[in-house]
Order: structure tokens, then sequence, then C-alpha cells
């Protein structure tokens, strides 16, 4: 981690490049005032995507910025609430985010929940899997910025938003990490 703070100097926090980033993904998209669930997926998509990067280009000693990516993730998430249901763009997906919760609290699609909780379902549902599905995918003209682009603007806005602002979200994903970098 050393020559990533002589190199980048470490200005900026994680939080900081989250926020910003989102920001500018949502104004790509018209969105003004995005939902409580809108920040959380983007939240969310964005923390899994830099582990797979830092871990990929770090190859492992890079723990700590990962750890401290996903702890500023989480603190960023939980002042905010929705219903399980609109963290899920369908039914798989939503019963992989319910399948998180203990069964004994009988979660249903329309029970609110705060971000803490939030997070935690979609981070431990399906981060991993997202994590190796995403730096599986470096080959092509975008390689893995580009389809995270697809998977992050599919599961923010709907199935099939990726192809109105592909390149667009390709470009600030790359932006983001370089802003991760710097916040390292």
């Amino acid at each position: 981690m050393g020559f990533f703070k002589k190199v980048f100097g470490g200005k900026k926090s994680f939080s900081s490049v989250l926020l910003d980033t989102q920001n500018r993904i949502f104004t790509l998209y018209g969105v003004g005032h995005p939902t409580d669930a809108q920040k959380m997926k983007a939240s969310v998509y964005l923390c899994i995507y830099g582990m797979a990067i830092l871990n990929d280009l770090g190859s492992g000693h890079l723990r700590d910025a990962i750890d401290k990516l996903v702890e500023e993730t989480r603190e960023l998430t939980k002042p905010l609430r929705m219903r399980v249901g609109e963290l899920a763009n369908n039914a798989e997906q939503l019963e992989m985010i319910m399948s998180y919760f203990p069964s004994e609290i009988e979660i249903t699609e329309s029970t609110t929940v705060n971000g803490l909780a939030a997070f935690e379902a979609m981070y431990f549902s399906m981060g991993q899997e997202l994590m190796t599905d995403i730096i599986s995918h470096n080959k092509g003209p975008m390689g893995a910025p580009g389809y995270a682009a697809i998977v992050m603007a599919d599961g923010i806005f709907g199935e099939g938003k990726a192809k109105e602002k592909f390149r667009e979200v390709s470009m600030e994903l790359m932006n983001f990490m370089k802003e991760l970098s710097e916040a390292i």
C-alpha cells in the first residue's frame, strides 16, 4: 500500500469517491433525486466493483484498503430506508436478497429495512459471486469496467438500461478506480 500512497497521495476518502461517482451516474441518467433504494444499489455495486478491482490489482496486498472501502460504504448507507422489494430487479434477485435475512423475522418484499440491513443483505447475498464475475470479464473493448457498467446500470435503473449510457458509465467506473487509488 505504500507505493499507492507515494504515487497518489491519499487525499480523498472512499466515501467521497463513492458519493461523487454515484452523483455523476445519477446525473447521466437524469435522476436528480435518487431514491434511497437507488442510492443503496449504487453504493453496493460500486463497493463490489471497487473490491474486485483492488483485489485483482493488488494481488492480495490491498486487504486493508478493501476493508476500509467496505466499512465506509456500510457507514454511508446506514441512514437509508427502503422496502426489500426495491433492492431487486427480478424475482431471482429478490429471493437471493431475502434469503440473507433469518427466516424467523418473516421478511417480505414490502418490509421496510434500514440501510445497514439492506447493505448486509445485498453485500452478503451477491457480493462474492458478482466480484468474481466482474473480474472474469477482463476481455473485450472495455474489460471489467465495461461489464461492471452493464451490471451496475441495469442493477440500479432496471434491466436493459445499461444500453442507454454504456460508454459513459464505463468511463465513470474507470474514473472511480482512479479516484479510489487516490484515496488509498
